[in-house]
């Protein structure tokens, strides 16, 4: 977003996966650097057909606070992953001013780096409250029971469309293409997708900018795009 190093623009990356608003705010600008790659990943969760790229944004807090929703949050310590996540930044942004709140609802915000760092900082007691990205949050309950027993989802947000894969904007069409192609043959029950397979995605399926459009409004809304 707005201050942050952008490879894409001096050709330090070619292609990678962004969070949404990042794809949204990079195509905003008055001269784009990144193109969204049509080829988007579907994860394993039930709350879901199992063919839509989409995830969810799940606030989290320990298993005895008192609180059992969002709203009950108040002048407690919210914790963030970094300020170009959907699900761990923007989705509270939108939740709060949705209902008429300010961005000084919570006591204090802290920044913990990472999704990841969230739980932790939660299990340590650093923070009250966090969004986690649905796919991270999985995949941690199955690496450490304790998640599971020490932490409790207080609400969901979303279905979002799934952070995207993208490419510079000046990337050769055919190599693009090409690119394209070869994520929506990918097959998890081939040994060469086990890696990948082994963090719940389950397949890669076509999408458009048009699966970004509500977002897009949202970021708009918010001040966070350029006009």
């Amino acid at each position: 977003m707005r201050g942050d190093h952008d490879p894409f623009a001096d050709a330090a990356a070619d292609i990678g996966f962004v969070c949404s608003p990042a794809l949204l705010y990079l195509r905003s600008l008055p001269r784009p650097t990144v193109q969204l790659i049509g080829a988007a990943p579907v994860f394993q969760d039930e709350r879901h057909d199992g063919e839509s790229p989409v995830y969810y944004s799940d606030v989290v807090v320990r298993s005895d606070d008192s609180a059992q929703s969002f709203e009950e949050l108040e002048n407690r310590v919210w914790g963030y992953n970094d300020t170009c996540s959907l699900s761990g930044y923007f989705a509270a942004l939108q939740q709060l001013r949705n209902t008429g709140c300010t961005s000084n609802y919570f006591r204090e915000r802290r920044c913990t780096g990472s999704h990841v760092q969230s739980l932790r900082a939660l299990l340590t007691g650093e923070i009250d409250a966090a969004a986690i990205d649905s796919t991270t949050l999985t995949l941690s309950r199955k690496e450490d029971p304790a998640i599971t027993e020490r932490l409790r989802v207080i609400a969901s947000w979303g279905p979002f469309p799934v952070q995207p894969m993208v490419a510079r904007a000046d990337l050769d069409a055919t190599l693009h293409q090409r690119i394209t192609a070869a994520m929506l043959r990918l097959d998890c029950s081939g040994a060469s997708a086990i890696g990948l397979c082994s963090f719940g995605l389950e397949r890669f399926v076509p999408i458009t900018a048009g699966a970004y459009s509500a977002e897009e409004r949202e970021l708009r809304a918010l001040g966070q795009l350029h006009d």
